[in-house]
């Protein structure tokens, strides 16, 4: 089933489906239950986005498990969704684009308060930081920069020792700026040391 353009922004301008998007699209395939516990939503809510997301052909059900006298349906994204960031692309949906990246960015905010409210927290030892950086690249330049960090990280992709820890890794590279400098002294950027990790 082809989807439409109007489906693609639909779902990038509703909160709790992009919030299942981009789930679906971190995490693979999940249970309706996993994704409850996960976006907060009430289940009839739920229930009823998931439905209507599978009948505009954005989700598909990749099996269903009996359990008791219920049904569990474990959900994914459909073929056609998996790439919808190209569409917004093709058509210059800025607002949409823009939309994704907040729920990217709330994501990634979600796993540092899971962090910060873990007892177990330990800056000294966990290996963990963030930083920013101004840099100049022509559009060339910055494909290439993006295809050599997918290549980088590419061997860590798959656990290969029991020792390794799952991390999240985010690349984003900003739209160009209007300022045409990047300061002297280094304003506008942050930098927070890989905590755990040597000088």
């Amino acid at each position: 089933m082809a989807l439409q353009l109007a489906e693609v922004q639909n779902c990038v301008g509703n909160p709790l489906k992009l919030r299942i998007i981009m789930l679906l699209g971190r995490n693979g395939p999940m249970t309706a239950k996993e994704i409850l516990r996960e976006t907060g939503a009430s289940q009839t809510t739920l229930y009823r986005t998931l439905n209507g997301m599978q009948e505009n052909g954005i989700l598909d059900v990749v099996a269903e498990t009996k359990i008791r006298a219920m049904t569990e349906r474990t959900y994914d994204l459909s073929i056609d969704f998996k790439h919808f960031d190209v569409d917004l692309t093709r058509n210059n949906d800025v607002a949409g684009y823009c939309n994704l990246f907040s729920s990217f960015s709330l994501g990634l905010i979600r796993d540092f308060q899971e962090y910060a409210n873990d007892p177990d927290a330990d800056l000294e030892k966990d290996i963990t930081g963030f930083a920013s950086i101004g840099m100049y690249a022509t559009n060339d330049e910055a494909k290439t920069l993006a295809w050599r960090f997918v290549e980088l990280i590419e061997p860590y992709l798959s656990r290969t020792s029991p020792e390794q820890k799952l991390h999240t890794m985010a690349f984003v590279l900003t739209p160009p700026q209007k300022r045409e400098e990047i300061p002297e002294n280094g304003a506008g950027t942050i930098g927070i040391r890989f905590a755990g990790g040597t000088e």
